[in-house]
């Protein structure tokens, strides 16, 4: 049965777990759904089904299973498609990879999205004050600190050695997304700027890269966000 991978049609969560399914070249669906109140409707519709107890997205079907978390997902379809190390030290430096640019990753998003603004039937604060330009310094420190780190770390062809592991597909996605943000927290990062290019380079996702879809571009964020990453 098709993998199905539902999830907003921007790169958000969802781009890693795409990567990671288009280098396996595995026949698969993206359940894109437009971030429109109707697509909205449809997400909620199979959220509250009774064999998806946290419905959130994105979320995978693969034959009878459905898996929600982004984090789950890619774990499950590493050890699926033999992407996950067998060796334990090896096996918890990817889990901490993992960890960190997902919370480099979280504060993208902080910076990104006006938690006081109000959305379709949910009203906004009349107090909250969100500030952009704030969280966008703050970040920018944090994010150079740890553009740092993984620098010294990424020294071979990929995380662990010449072949990817699933946490490639984090680490890359992430990276690109917070480098079209924060570009200046990538100078004179030569192993860091090496690593997302051989990514680009690897069977079936070179293809990808080198498509008329990916050049047009997509939202990183979803399109309400103050910076959306494409508008």
């Amino acid at each position: 049965m098709t993998i199905k991978l539902t999830y907003w049609s921007i790169r958000g969560l969802g781009e890693p777990i795409r990567h990671l399914l288009r280098y396996q070249n595995e026949e698969w669906e993206d359940n894109a759904l437009p971030p429109t109140r109707e697509s909205y409707r449809e997400y909620v519709l199979q959220r509250d089904q009774d064999d998806l107890p946290f419905g959130n997205l994105p979320f995978l079907q693969d034959g009878d299973k459905k898996i929600s978390q982004s984090i789950t997902i890619m774990r499950y379809l590493g050890r699926k498609f033999g992407l996950c190390p067998d060796d334990p030290k090896e096996l918890v430096l990817c889990e901490i990879v993992e960890q960190e640019i997902y919370d480099l990753r979280n504060r993208l998003t902080a910076a990104c999205y006006d938690p006081y603004k109000g959305m379709g039937p949910f009203p906004g604060s009349e107090v909250g004050v969100f500030d952009h330009e704030y969280l966008r310094g703050s970040f920018l420190r944090r994010a150079t600190e740890r553009v740092a780190k993984f620098d010294k770390i990424l020294t071979k062809t990929f995380l662990l050695g010449d072949s990817p592991v699933y946490v490639d597909f984090l680490l890359f996605e992430y990276l690109d997304q917070i480098r079209d943000f924060l570009p200046e927290a990538f100078e004179g990062f030569t192993n860091v700027q090496g690593y997302l290019g051989r990514f680009k380079e690897l069977p079936n996702l070179k293809t990808w890269f080198e498509s008329e879809e990916y050049k047009r571009g997509n939202y990183i964020n979803a399109p309400h966000a103050v910076w959306n990453g494409k508008d």
